[in-house]
């Protein structure tokens, strides 16, 4: 057998306490993994991905390595080679039933995105779905959240397709992958001692520097102090009662997707002002706000909090694997508004959040997590998961009973994660990717998040759903829909200088469920 190669043994590594957070936190009702789900112009043969992925695994080395986990969580898990890797272990087909309709096959799909992903294997797949309607394919991606963030799953991506129909594979390799063997038990125990050394190690040496610059130390000092002050208060504050917060999720997903015009987006963010996140959020709060109206929901006007997710990756970190993202936390009106007025709210509050810096402050406190011990955090986390699937297992068996428990308020409403993906088309084995809908993960008592992602000029919002907690995703897509339509009306009626004509009805949309 060939020696290993070198680069392979620099690979491996000790995950962070972000990424570990990732598998600690997962639960069978709430499995932590992302993807996307992408359709294609033409049928694929399930051969023709093995060969097309074959040709590129060189270029994503990490879907080739398991995790190792340490004896007794004396340090977070590493990643090494799988020395059984196999590409058909984790590129799966599925042929569907002639006169599946696309509510069918996306029933079909969220199917197999509820399942949580084998910890024995490398952590991804791809299910390849073969008879859509009109004799397009479609494949789903499941990436557990451990190894990438959105930014990172994104780039994963765009290195596994083509930006061309036509475009010859890449350079084979140097020499032909050898996985290095993985570390025993001992061999683990012993590796995670040294790390942890090193670690404190690292500790100290920070420290002295700190000590060296006491201005940087009273400074962060300051900025943590300030923003665990910031953090208590927000989470003190009463937030709207939403029914998708409303119990704890089971396994069952569903989903619907808008697509808009980038360049309406950019249109409206020319007449309102602010940026084009500003603008979307500014759709998703105001059809949240309806779809509450709708269903009649008593807010006493407490506001909706959404979790948006803050790359912080650096210039020299892009390709990186691994997360690398912190949070930021508008809080918005959950009564309908004027959509003027509800913009201007939007960037009132994303340059108040902007301005005090709370993304980098939070960054700096999540970084506080690795000097918690592997074993307790997992601790902690395991019981807090069992506890959810139990509690989750019996709302399924007796809903009156399980209504009749206190759940603990959430702290946020849903998330909104918005990932830039390529504005050009891409192709898998010569096939057009002509739709690309992002995959989050839903857990505890959110019932609802939003993916938004950019591709070929368009954005997609991909609105996950738990069905119990949100039986009509389909509404609150509706409800964006309306909302992008209005805002293009005064886009309309700003550039003529007139009343705002009727919506034009450009707007697409799917769902896995009936309105």
């Amino acid at each position: 057998m060939a020696a290993p190669d070198n680069s392979t043994l620099r690979l491996a590594r000790r995950m962070s306490a972000q990424d570990a957070s990732f598998l600690y936190g997962e639960s069978r009702s709430g499995p932590l993994h992302i993807g996307s789900l992408n359709i294609f112009d033409a049928p694929i043969d399930h051969d023709e991905i093995i060969d097309h992925m074959a040709q590129r695994m060189h270029l994503l080395p990490r879907y080739r390595q398991r995790l190792i986990f340490v004896p007794f969580n004396l340090a977070h898990a590493e990643l090494a080679d799988d020395p059984d890797f196999d590409l058909r272990n984790h590129i799966k087909c599925h042929s569907l039933p002639e006169g599946t309709d696309d509510s069918g096959f996306l029933r079909a799909a969220m199917a197999i995105f509820e399942l949580v992903l084998d910890r024995d294997k490398p952590l991804w797949e791809m299910h390849l779905f073969q008879g859509l309607a009109g004799g397009r394919s479609a494949i789903v991606w499941k990436i557990h959240h451990a190894l990438v963030d959105g930014v990172s799953g994104m780039e994963l991506l765009t290195v596994a397709l083509d930006f061309r129909a036509e475009a010859p594979p890449p350079d084979p390799p140097a020499q032909v992958w050898e996985p290095a063997a993985p570390p025993g038990t001992f061999r683990s125990f012993s590796n995670a001692v040294l790390d942890l050394v090193q670690d404190r190690v690292n500790d100290l040496r920070k420290a002295a520097m700190l000590i060296e610059s006491p201005r940087k130390t009273a400074e962060q000092a300051a900025t943590l102090a300030n923003m665990s002050g910031k953090m208590a208060q927000m989470m003190s504050r009463r937030i709207v009662a939403a029914p998708w917060n409303s119990g704890l999720v089971s396994p069952a997903r569903s989903l619907a997707w808008l697509i808009v015009s980038f360049a309406d987006l950019r249109a409206i963010r020319n007449v309102f002002g602010g940026t084009v996140n500003d603008v979307v959020l500014t759709i998703l709060a105001e059809a949240a706000a309806r779809y509450l109206k709708h269903h009649e929901v008593r807010t006493d006007f407490a506001p909706l909090r959404i979790g948006c997710p803050v790359n912080m990756r650096h210039a020299g970190e892009s390709g990186a694997f691994g997360n690398r993202v912190s949070m930021m936390f508008p809080e918005l009106s959950s009564e309908p508004m004027d959509l003027r007025a509800r913009h201007a709210a939007v960037m009132r509050e994303t340059g108040r959040i902007k301005a005090g810096g709370e993304p980098q402050a939070l960054d700096l406190m999540l970084a506080g997590n690795d000097l918690v011990a592997p074993a307790l955090l997992g601790l902690v986390s395991m019981i807090a998961t069992n506890a959810i699937d139990a509690a989750s297992r019996l709302a399924g068996i007796a809903p009156a009973l399980a209504r009749m428990l206190t759940l603990p308020p959430p702290g946020i409403n849903f998330i909104a994660t918005n990932v830039p993906g390529a504005q050009v088309p891409l192709y898998l084995a010569g096939r057009k990717m002509i739709e690309m809908v992002g995959l989050v993960p839903l857990s505890a008592n959110l019932g609802y998040n939003v993916a938004i992602v950019s591709y070929n000029q368009t954005l997609i919002f991909g609105m996950m759903a738990e069905p119990r907690l949100m039986p009509d995703v389909d509404l609150m897509r509706a409800q964006a829909a309306y909302v992008y339509g209005e805002l293009m009306e005064l886009v309309r009626a700003a550039a003529a200088g007139t009343e705002a004509p009727p919506p034009d009805g450009d707007m697409r949309s799917r769902s896995s469920r009936a309105a």
